[in-house]
């Protein structure tokens, strides 16, 4: 999830909670394969399908998941749904899946103690450290399903937790992502592994930077423009923006927070200003430093420091150009290509295409083991 679906979730959910209107909350539960969402993706889904936030699929299965589970759920609390990509099931009224896999999604009829739980989610979303939530459901009393959620934040005391649970939390801090598993003859748990809050911060607000924000913003990124002129960084110019600062370098770079989860992209177009910002950067955590520019660009500002020595592990990890090489110089084409990058070091890959032509694909067909989210 990121945190623009879990805002229009709750946002959602709100609307419904204040009419009393029946809705449903889907949980991306269990997968094997390939599969368009990752582990712990959510829905909430209202009476009609104008009143749909969120998802669990790529749009193939969210229709069927609001009108059956409302159905459902009129009768028990919760209920496992469970598809898979052969449409030649026997299950002919059930959608297969487009994306090779198979998946169990979890549906529950929506309380509004699901509402505080989405909140106490979406905090987590926002906060700089990593949290773990978990999803528990009981099947003792089978067919009948029981569900228990939890919240656990960064420092957390891991002994108050079931052993089992813990070693379970522990696979998705270590994997960086929610994973699912039993914790007991007759529970299972999923659980949710949250993610640092993303920083996107901008220094310049050219008309470059405005596709750079909004797609920084549809990624559900903190993003921060600032510039020292005040007729650039305006919210006119810039309403995605989460912050806006205009004012000198200096006073301007001290209010604005940086973490290890920060990009910061340096595209001032003005060497004299990328002189004065790039020393006020050299001290602060970022998972990504780039300034704007051809390399020549780059070399005459690290050379050209007026007397100021910038440590060598910040001249080493300081990217110029900045982006992949896409082949497009338009300003949106620029801030694909950077975002990419950004993506790209963020989750610590190197960048190549998903498709390798000439591969041998098997004659069995789709892989049950292909790589997850890939559709």
């Amino acid at each position: 999830m990121i945190r623009n679906e879990m805002n229009e979730m709750i946002s959602l959910a709100g609307r419904l909670n204040a009419v009393a209107e029946p809705a449903v909350l889907a949980t991306l539960f269990a997968a094997n394969g390939s599969t368009y969402r990752p582990l712990g993706s959510m829905m909430l889904a209202g009476p009609s399908s104008e009143f749909t936030a969120g998802g669990v699929s790529g749009g193939c299965l969210e229709e069927y998941i609001a009108r059956r589970g409302r159905v459902l759920t009129d009768r028990e609390p919760a209920v496992m749904l469970s598809f898979d990509a052969d449409p030649r099931t026997d299950r002919a009224d059930v959608p297969s899946l487009g994306c090779g896999g198979s998946i169990e999604v979890l549906v529950e009829r929506f309380t509004p103690e699901h509402l505080a739980f989405l909140r106490r989610f979406a905090a987590a979303h926002d906060a700089d450290q990593s949290s773990t939530a978990a999803c528990v459901i009981d099947t003792s009393a089978s067919p009948d399903i029981s569900v228990r959620r939890m919240l656990w934040a960064d420092g957390d005391d891991p002994t108050d937790f079931d052993p089992q649970m813990e070693r379970l939390r522990e696979r998705a801090v270590l994997a960086e992502r929610s994973v699912q598993g039993s914790i007991g003859s007759h529970l299972r748990a999923l659980v949710h592994f949250v993610r640092p809050l993303v920083r996107l911060v901008i220094l310049g607000a050219g008309n470059d930077a405005r596709p750079l924000c909004m797609l920084g913003r549809s990624l559900g990124w903190h993003v921060c423009v600032a510039d020292r002129r005040a007729r650039l960084a305006s919210r006119a110019r810039f309403p995605d923006a989460d912050q806006l600062v205009a004012c000198d370098w200096w006073t301007a770079l001290r209010s604005i927070t940086f973490t290890p989860q920060t990009a910061i992209v340096v595209m001032t177009h003005s060497l004299v200003d990328d002189a004065e910002i790039l020393p006020l950067l050299a001290e602060q955590p970022a998972a990504y430093v780039g300034v704007l520019g051809p390399e020549h660009r780059r070399r005459w500002l690290l050379e050209s420091g007026e007397g100021t020595v910038l440590p060598e592990t910040f001249v080493n990890r300081l990217r110029g150009p900045v982006g992949l090489d896409l082949g497009d110089r338009s300003p949106s084409g620029i801030a694909v290509s950077i975002v990419a990058e950004i993506l790209a070091e963020l989750n610590g890959h190197t960048p190549a295409p998903l498709f390798q032509p000439g591969r041998a694909e098997s004659a069995a067909g789709p892989s049950r083991v292909a790589v997850a989210n890939v559709y």
